[in-house]
């Protein structure tokens, strides 16, 4: 190809490429609710590789140039060089500040600690560049949380256009109000729709004030202790309808969680731990959400119920079969694990279910003669058994078909 064909193709394809290029799972954050979406390993090499794709490729030409800078910038880690940061967002390029084009921001803590006053500047100059922002990171602090100051208060932010935030929680931090609180971010961003939290809090970083977040459909919850559920009970999610569960949670908080948001919900997920092998979680979730439609979970990392006699109105169930190591050796006890969860699944109460839907690699467990007589069982009952299609909301699409 001469120097001159690239420009023979519409620039809307080269887009694609670039694109499909510089794709790094999970990629940029969504809002919507996916199955199993956080709960499989995070390829960091991957997003590096994607990284160095994208800063080669703005420097090939100022057609790729225009067309991929956006895509630079839409995945942002605050790093060590934050004035070089705040400087490459304020600039403007063919009309248009860069700090626009960010979506996804990440956020540490150690870049709004508030050891003077000003301390924490740069950190709003950044947000303040970001007026497109639709999703935060606050991760989960690397060292010890001391090892940061919060001395000063300060200053909240807007988050207009933010859709999904992921938030540790560290009560130190949160003394120092605005931005460093979850409570005074939440309530500035009024189109929230995808709440991820973890963390311990103490009773003085909680609130008598009612926090209502409208927009809120999907609530994910990592490791937090009884305190942080009862303060999460109190807010109105009049919208909320999907909940991710990471941990089983300490003293049977999660049956709190089902009491107030049960009736309401139309899909809860278990996400991939050890934690949910340990104690039946299924049976308690079911009693709490006769409602709910959809289940999710993952098939070697959750203890097997006993048959659920209860009526319950589950249309789809979602099995995702990624091995557990800790078990993989114990032969024996992972074929008995494997034909009670089979059981429970073919003799429990489920009238409406019409759907079992597959994750990861099946190939194996398939061909085993329990899972094809569990098949053969499933269909005569009229619920289908189908592969992931590996698209988004499988089991919301078969359900709208």
């Amino acid at each position: 190809m001469s120097r001159h064909d690239h420009r023979l193709l519409p620039p809307e394809l080269w887009l694609n490429i670039i694109r499909w290029a510089t794709y790094a799972p999970p990629g940029l954050d969504v809002p919507n609710f996916e199955p199993f979406l956080g709960s499989l390993d995070h390829d960091n090499k991957g997003e590096a590789d994607a990284k160095a794709v994208k800063c080669a490729v703005v420097q090939v030409c100022r057609l790729w140039r225009d067309l991929a800078l956006s895509i630079l910038y839409e995945d942002v880690k605050v790093g060590r060089g934050v004035q070089f940061l705040v400087e490459a967002l304020g600039k403007t390029y063919r009309g248009e500040q860069l700090g626009r084009c960010v979506r996804r921001l990440e956020l540490p803590y150690p870049h709004t600690g508030t050891i003077t006053n000003t301390s924490s500047d740069l950190a709003l100059q950044i947000l303040q560049h970001c007026p497109e922002l639709e999703t935060l990171v606050r991760p989960f602090m690397q060292g010890p949380p001391d090892a940061v100051r919060y001395e000063f208060p300060i200053r909240s932010h807007s988050f207009l256009n933010l859709k999904r935030l992921e938030w540790w929680h560290y009560n130190d931090a949160t003394r120092s109000g605005g931005i460093n609180s979850l409570l005074n971010v939440l309530r500035h961003s009024p189109n929230l729709q995808y709440l991820i939290v973890g963390g311990e809090m103490w009773t003085s970083a909680q609130t008598g004030n009612v926090l209502e977040l409208p927009a809120l459909k999907t609530l994910r919850l990592r490791r937090i202790n009884p305190i942080f559920v009862h303060q999460i009970c109190q807010w109105r999610l009049p919208s909320l309808v999907h909940i991710v569960v990471d941990f089983p949670l300490e003293q049977n908080a999660l049956d709190t969680i089902w009491q107030v948001f049960g009736a309401r919900l139309c899909t809860v997920e278990f996400a991939r731990h050890v934690g949910f092998l340990l104690s039946d979680q299924i049976t308690r979730f079911l009693r709490g959400c006769p409602q709910v439609k959809t289940f999710n979970y993952f098939l070697n990392f959750t203890s097997p119920p006993p048959i659920f006699e209860q009526q319950c109105a589950l249309q789809c169930i979602s099995l995702h079969a990624f091995p557990c190591g800790m078990v993989t050796d114990m032969i024996t006890e992972a074929q008995e694990r494997l034909r009670l969860h089979l059981a429970f699944l073919s003799r429990s109460s489920f009238p409406a279910l019409r759907h079992i839907i597959l994750h990861g690699d099946w190939g194996e467990l398939r061909l085993d003669p329990r899972f094809v007589a569990f098949e053969q069982t499933m269909i005569s009952k009229g619920c289908s058994i189908e592969p992931s299609t590996g698209g988004t909301h499988s089991c919301n699409q078969s359900l709208s078909a």
